[in-house]
């Protein structure tokens, strides 16, 4: 039984990590005053990515075009062991923690610029190098957030601290959590590139991770697309089940309430896509070198959380 339901969570999340894309696009639009392509864009630009043959820079190794099937495979991965339609462990779940899934999160990332360097072009030797000073930054507080919601629960097992934070009222209302919660919401803006600098174009001047795949066609920049979905729908189903709103989440084997979960997790996914489209369409865009300021607030989040814990505690 936790096989099947191990390739339903697979299935569930690269079937509508797409589609959830194609949701944002389509609020980012409308509360733009414009029409904008169909919600499900997303699956035809997929489709059309495959039929398209690929072609590799003349510069660029063979490590060039593995880069997209390894990372898509972590991506996948990463869907079997963290809860995203259930509160309980499935097959792999005990393969790995919080630790060792951002340790994959940040091998994949790797890979990425080091492709983007092996391709010898400018702009996606720019991009990566964007990515990176973001990355020295954003990977700390990141860790800073798991430390401290081990010392919560007394593990990094996401399921763990998922049932823990359904079950504990006292935790879940604390200032410790509430801090949390905050500086991975920050956090999670800019590493599914929500922030408002970032822009989904070619535009050098503001573009971050489009750069990285400039170089990309065919099926490799089909797999780099919809890795880089899966990656989005996997943290916003961290930030919704284990940070901020863990309930509703299935905590025993029961078909029936995971089949009816999936509906209520991708709405609430659908509510977070729609704060990120607000955002994006009422918070100024920063400039480029003003990101480390927003940074900044997400660190200050993560480290009040630490001193709230050991101040109340008693040190």
């Amino acid at each position: 039984m936790l096989v099947f339901l191990s390739i339903i969570q697979l299935l569930y999340v690269i079937a509508l990590s797409p589609l959830a894309i194609g949701i944002l696009n389509f609020f980012d639009e409308r509360l733009s005053s414009r029409g904008g392509p169909s919600i499900f864009q997303e699956y035809y630009n997929i489709f059309k990515y495959f039929k398209k043959q690929s072609i590799y820079p003349s510069t660029a190794s063979d490590f060039f075009s593995y880069v997209p099937y390894i990372t898509f495979a972590m991506y996948l991965f990463l869907t079997l062991v963290l809860p995203i339609i259930t509160a309980f462990p499935l097959t792999f779940g005990p393969v790995v923690d919080f630790v060792g899934g951002g340790l994959i999160f940040g091998a994949a990332s790797s890979l990425l610029k080091l492709a983007s360097l092996d391709s010898k072009n400018n702009y996606s030797i720019l991009g990566a190098s964007r990515a990176s000073s973001i990355g020295i930054f954003t990977e700390p507080i990141i860790l800073l957030i798991f430390i401290m919601f081990g010392v919560i629960s007394g593990t990094n097992n996401p399921y763990v601290i998922n049932n823990i934070l359904q079950t504990s009222t006292s935790w879940f209302f604390s200032l410790v959590h509430l801090f949390i919660a905050i500086a991975f919401f920050f956090v999670l803006i800019i590493e599914t590139g929500q922030l408002p600098i970032e822009s989904h174009t070619p535009n050098e001047l503001g573009s971050i991770d489009s750069l990285m795949s400039q170089e990309y066609s065919g099926r490799e920049l089909a797999l780099v697309k919809w890795g880089s979905y899966t990656k989005s729908f996997i943290l916003m189903n961290v930030l919704l089940n284990v940070y901020t709103f863990p309930f509703f989440v299935p905590m025993k084997l029961n078909l029936l309430s995971v089949f009816i979960y999936m509906f209520i997790n991708f709405f609430k996914i659908t509510v977070l896509l729609a704060v990120f489209a607000i955002i994006n369409n009422i918070v100024s865009k920063y400039r480029l070198f003003k990101i480390f300021d927003y940074v900044a607030i997400a660190f200050s989040f993560a480290l009040m959380a630490m001193l709230v814990f050991y101040i109340v505690n008693g040190g």
